[in-house]
């Protein structure tokens, strides 16, 4: 049976209100609520303290622009390998091994790879770039073989020109694979992006670096990792909700 939309929200408002009294078990059955593992009280209250401070929008803009850089090189590169992919077989294949070197390789060894060959404050863009590449890349590889052939024909037999037929007919079909790899790529790349900042240390201004400084500057106390740990994962929640949005329309459409 097919559940409403106000029903899915009210079950999912359960669902937090469970995940919130765990937490706050969980943080007095360690018996270090405000230190170890601080509760939700405090977290929130410090995480409130936090965004009344320039410098954290300043750690989250700095995070966002490196992210940002990382992802749109990576849609460009996709987009310049994947559509001759996708009208060529036999660059797919030469192709293949790369992706599933890229896909299988884990991030946290080519963080430190990354920092060695380019420094700590371009290797979280790096990773970035290399973690949402194969993504994307399935993506317009994937939309452009999935043109139907009769369309190309057609196409053909009329004189186009294997531009044209890119430009008018296979990119615009694959445009909706594109944008379900770009978005579901999207808040990924913000997770790897602070993940690589937390790494890295705290060099540059960012989430993840703020959360590796205050957890260095005093380990025995939870609070403010925690706290920013918070904001960044309720801006995760809110660009996975803008990119769920993004993928129901481009359903529709």
């Amino acid at each position: 049976m097919k559940r409403s939309t106000s029903s899915k929200n009210i079950y999912y408002l359960i669902g937090i209100g469970l995940l919130i009294i765990l937490w706050q078990a969980f943080s007095l059955l360690l018996g270090e609520d405000t230190m170890v593992f601080p509760g939700p009280v405090s977290t929130v209250s410090y995480a409130l303290q936090l965004l009344g401070r320039g410098y954290t929008y300043r750690c989250i803009a700095s995070t966002f622009s490196r992210m940002l850089a990382g992802f749109l090189i990576s849609v460009i590169s996709a987009l310049l390998f994947g559509i001759p992919a996708g009208n060529d077989p036999r660059i797919r294949d030469i192709l293949a091994p790369f992706i599933t070197a890229l896909r299988t390789i884990p991030t946290a060894s080519l963080i430190y790879l990354f920092i060695v060959l380019a420094g700590f404050k371009a290797a979280p863009m790096l990773l970035v770039i290399l973690v949402s590449f194969p993504i994307i890349y399935e993506g317009a590889a994937g939309g452009i073989r999935s043109v139907p052939n009769d369309l190309i024909d057609a196409a053909r037999s009329d004189g186009a020109t294997i531009i044209q037929e890119n430009v008018r007919i296979r990119f615009p079909l694959a445009l909706p694979y594109l944008i379900v790899a770009m978005t579901s790529s999207f808040s990924l790349c913000f997770k790897i992006e602070i993940m690589a900042e937390v790494i890295t240390g705290a060099s540059t201004p960012g989430l993840g670096s703020v959360i590796s400084g205050v957890r260095a500057s005093d380990p025995t106390n939870m609070v403010p990792v925690f706290a920013y740990s918070l904001i960044a994962v309720i801006l995760m929640l809110g660009i996975d909700f803008i990119t769920r949005l993004i993928r129901s329309q481009s359903a529709v459409n």
